[in-house]
């Protein structure tokens, strides 16, 4: 376990945990339905990152959330929507921790700068939070007919 996100109101949502010295390889997260959340790819830096998020932003697709910092990670994120509606982030700078020296923090991402910690992102609300679950995942896979 890398972090813990928490509010006030709806108690602990996200845990950010790890397999490698770097923040977080994957996070589970309290949702409204069960569902991939988001697939994230990580750039070669912060140009590598402005210049994506950049041409997805002429390309017309749509941006969910972003350009930021988050404090938890301390990665950089743009969230977009693929064509068929799946969440996909944009990120690099993922932070890299010493394990034997780390402890876990619990944020409170009521407060502003523990989702976008440069400001420059909307705040996150509920509409963002709504938009960027998918679909409900229907459990298990069943192949389509030949």
């Amino acid at each position: 376990m890398s972090d813990t996100l928490a509010h006030p109101r709806m108690g602990q949502v996200m845990h950010f945990m790890r397999c490698n010295p770097q923040h977080h390889s994957m996070a589970i997260a309290r949702g409204p339905h069960a569902s991939l959340h988001h697939i994230s790819f990580e750039l070669r830096g912060l140009d590598e990152y402005m210049y994506g998020t950049g041409r997805l932003l002429r390309a017309g697709v749509r941006m969910l959330w972003g350009p930021g910092r988050h404090l938890a990670g301390d990665n950089t994120f743009s969230y977009f929507l693929d064509p068929h509606g799946n969440t996909v982030e944009y990120t690099t700078e993922l932070e890299e921790l010493d394990e034997d020296a780390w402890h876990p923090h619990v944020y409170d991402f009521s407060q502003p700068e523990v989702s976008d910690q440069w400001g420059t992102a909307n705040p996150m609300n509920e509409l963002i939070a709504k938009e960027s679950f998918n679909d409900v995942d229907r459990g298990v896979f069943v192949a389509p007919p030949v």
